[in-house]
């Protein structure tokens, strides 16, 4: 069961704080540095618009080197507050999935005879 989850956002503003960047780019940083990557392009561009319209990250094209201009994401100090959000979120998941496993692992341990 893949789950996209409510996390590719926080991903990607953190793949932009290494700098601005362009889709095709992120989405090849999420397949290469994510262990577990449920993101495809369609959810990469809907979720980069959806953090253009709400601030976290601003867009322009990039005509410098191409023949054809590229759309570049930087994120913006909303995105760098909102990064935060998502840490705090993130820390509170991971206690909730560390006290599932916990308990998991003792039901499995009296129940396995």
């Amino acid at each position: 069961m893949k789950h996209t989850g409510r996390h590719t956002g926080a991903f990607l503003l953190l793949f932009l704080t290494e700098g601005d960047n362009y889709g095709g780019n992120l989405l090849q940083k999420c397949k290469e540095e994510l262990p577990i990557n449920p993101i495809d392009s369609a959810i990469l561009y809907r979720t980069l618009k959806k953090l253009e319209a709400e601030g976290a990250v601003e867009s322009y094209l990039d005509t410098s080197d191409q023949d054809k201009p590229i759309r570049m994401y930087k994120i913006t100090t909303v995105g760098k507050r909102k990064l935060e959000d998502f840490q705090i979120d993130i820390e509170e998941k991971i206690q909730n999935l560390s006290f599932f496993l916990e308990k998991y692992k003792e039901w499995t341990a009296q129940n396995n005879d």
